[in-house]
């Protein structure tokens, strides 16, 4: 995205810090105190490093964006990237907090709390390599409260930090960062595929029996089995989730695809044209490695309709542009996609692991008709 896409994100950021801060202006803290990183130019920041443990992301701007380096250059959250930086152009310290160096570790500040993964160091850098921006987050700050909630207590209302400046001088800030971490995975922009209108949908299994296809002739009906055999009966409750499958969904990590990947395959078509070649493989502790190939049929002119007014064509030409650019945008995204392998937890994919027979209504066990006890039968009186 652009620089001006950037500061406009920032403004907005700033917008919000200033409201914010509202709720620190007391005699103890004031709001109006220093500003840490007045001189901080968010355009000029190409490189930002965060570190924490033995974890380290470096997030890098280049020709194709934000990046992310341990992650073979994996797309980072933009958005995400432009909050953190216009939040730091505008933090303010509420408190100088009196602390000796010795005293640093309580608040998370000390020599080898970064090392230990109590703090996280953030380092800002412009194109050249200089360093411009580092500072350290530490411990949350927790406001005391009268009357605390006994069953969910109070949550931070924000942090210490301290600048490496090299006067260690520990502050109080309203904000809490909470969402910075030094996790590349934490940075990447978890933007995913998008499977509306499923027409059809063919599960491909090593053992052919325990495969199956469910398709549909228009949109608004049920699934159904392409080979459903005498006596099977499709089970509604099973297939359910299909109706938002891979909606929402979050991966826990991404890698380069390998050449050699391999799994079970399920290829989905939609009624918008969309066609997906989703590859599966398990990993450890109910993840699945998850490979989606994106393809798909776009018009490229609309074909008139009968009777069609001169008036008319106008209007439903610019509708007809307006929604295939919506599809060629969704495309690109998608395409792109394709190139990397997702970990996903189970339950995303779940219907997808199951066999034919799984998908089934369970037969209810047939019961022989009781036999009455002769000795409880009433003995008739024969004649």
């Amino acid at each position: 995205m652009s620089v001006v896409v950037l500061a406009a994100l920032c403004l907005i950021v700033s917008n919000l810090l200033k409201k914010d801060s509202s709720s620190w202006n007391s005699g103890k803290y004031s709001a109006g105190g220093e500003n840490l990183f007045a001189n901080l130019d968010v355009n000029k920041t190409d490189k930002l490093t965060v570190s924490s443990g033995t974890e380290l992301s470096s997030i890098v701007r280049n020709e194709n964006g934000w990046t992310i380096g341990e992650k073979n250059s994996y797309p980072a959250d933009f958005r995400k990237i432009a909050s953190f930086l216009g939040a730091l152009a505008e933090v303010k310290s509420v408190q100088n907090v009196k602390a000796g160096k010795s005293q640093l570790e309580k608040l998370g500040l000390g020599d080898g709390d970064r090392e230990k993964g109590n703090a996280v160091l953030v380092e800002l850098s412009e194109e050249s390599g200089k360093k411009t921006n580092s500072i350290l987050l530490g411990k949350m700050h927790f406001k005391k409260e009268e009357n605390p909630n006994p069953f969910f207590g109070s949550g931070p209302d924000g942090r210490y930090v301290m600048l490496l400046d090299g006067k260690f001088q520990p502050k109080l800030i309203s904000l809490t960062f909470d969402d910075i971490g030094s996790s590349p995975v934490s940075w990447a922009d978890k933007s995913f595929v998008e499977i509306d209108k499923i027409k059809s949908i063919d599960v491909r299994k090593k053992t052919a029996d325990e495969g199956w296809k469910l398709v549909k002739n228009t949109e608004n009906e049920t699934f159904s089995l392409s080979d459903l055999k005498e006596g099977e009966e499709l089970d509604p409750g099973k297939i359910a989730p299909l109706a938002s499958f891979l909606r929402n969904a979050s991966f826990q990590d991404v890698g380069s695809l390998p050449a050699n990947f391999a799994g079970d395959t399920a290829a989905i078509e939609t009624f918008d044209g969309f066609k997906y070649e989703i590859t599966f493989a398990p990993q450890e502790k109910d993840q699945y490695s998850v490979n989606i190939k994106t393809t798909a049929d776009i018009p490229s002119r609309r074909e008139a309709v009968k009777d069609e007014k001169p008036e008319d064509k106008e209007k439903l030409d610019r509708e007809f542009k307006a929604k295939t650019d919506i599809m060629k945008e969704k495309l690109e995204r998608e395409t792109a996609i394709g190139k990397w392998v997702y970990v996903l937890r189970k339950n995303y994919i779940d219907t997808l692991l199951k066999t034919k027979k799984e998908l089934m209504k369970e037969k209810k066990a047939e019961t022989a008709p009781a036999v009455p006890d002769p000795a409880t039968v009433p003995a008739t009186d024969s004649k």
